[in-house]
C-alpha cells in the first residue's frame, strides 16, 4: 500500500543523480525508494527485490561523509544510538567514521536521495549490490554470501561499510584474503543490470 503522493517507476527503483564524474570526485548522489519496514517487504508490492539499503544495520563509512533528504515516506537513522525520523523534505549528514543506522519504519515505501561525500567509485559499488539483490544472489538480509561480499568490499574498500565495533583495518585484511579466494572460485566484483556477467552458485 503506497502513499498518495508517492510516485514509482518500474525503471528507477535505484539511479545514479550525479556520478563521481560529474562532479570531479566531490560526492557521488542516488535517488533510490526504500521497501516498508521488514514486517511488510512479505507483501511485495514493488516490482523491484529488496538489497542491503533496505535492511537495518549498524555500520560507518571510515572514509565518507553521508547525507541524506526524504523525498517521500519517512527515514529512521539512529546516530551514535540516538534515533530520528525525518520526514518528507527533511535531510541529515552523518559524519565519516561514526557509528549509525537508516531504515524505512513505515507500511509504505519511502523515496530518498543520499550522497556518499567525496564520491570515490559509490556508483559503481551500489550498483552490483542492488543488481546482485535482482538477481536472488543475496541472503535474506540483501546480502551477497560472504565470500562473494569479500570479493566485493576487498574491490570497493573505500565505498563499503564496516562493522562499527571491530577496528576497521582487521576487517580490510579479512576481505582481501577471503576476496582472493573469492576470486579464484569465479566470483566477480563488478555487476550491472545492463550485462550478462554470471554469478557462481
Amino acid at each position: 500500500m503506497r502513499g498518495d503522493s508517492f510516485e514509482y517507476t518500474d525503471a528507477d527503483p535505484h539511479v545514479v543523480r550525479q556520478s563521481a564524474t560529474d562532479t570531479d570526485g566531490e560526492f557521488v548522489r542516488f535517488e533510490s525508494t526504500l521497501y516498508p519496514r521488514e514486517q511488510a517487504m512479505a507483501a511485495g508490492d514493488l516490482p523491484h527485490e529488496p538489497w542491503s539499503l533496505d535492511y537495518r544495520i549498524e555500520h560507518v563509512h571510515p572514509d565518507q561523509e553521508e547525507r541524506w533528504k526524504v523525498l517521500d515516506g519517512t527515514l529512521a537513522i539512529t546516530v551514535d544510538g540516538e534515533r530520528r525520523t525525518l520526514s518528507e523534505g527533511e535531510e541529515t549528514t552523518l559524519p565519516e567514521g561514526v557509528p549509525h543506522e537508516h531504515w524505512n519504519p513505515a507500511d509504505e515505501p519511502a523515496r530518498v536521495v543520499w550522497e556518499r561525500r567525496p564520491g570515490f567509485e559509490d556508483d559503481a559499488w551500489a550498483e552490483s549490490l542492488f543488481t546482485l539483490a535482482q538477481r536472488g544472489a543475496v541472503d535474506e538480509n540483501g546480502v551477497p554470501p560472504f565470500l562473494h561480499l569479500s570479493v566485493i568490499n576487498d574491490e570497493y574498500s573505500t565505498e563499503c561499510v564496516y562493522l562499527p565495533r571491530v577496528p576497521i583495518v582487521l576487517q580490510r585484511v579479512g576481505f582481501s584474503t577471503l576476496g582472493a579466494i573469492g576470486r579464484l572460485a569465479g566470483y566477480e566484483a563488478e555487476h550491472a543490470r545492463q550485462s550478462s556477467d554470471g554469478v557462481p552458485s
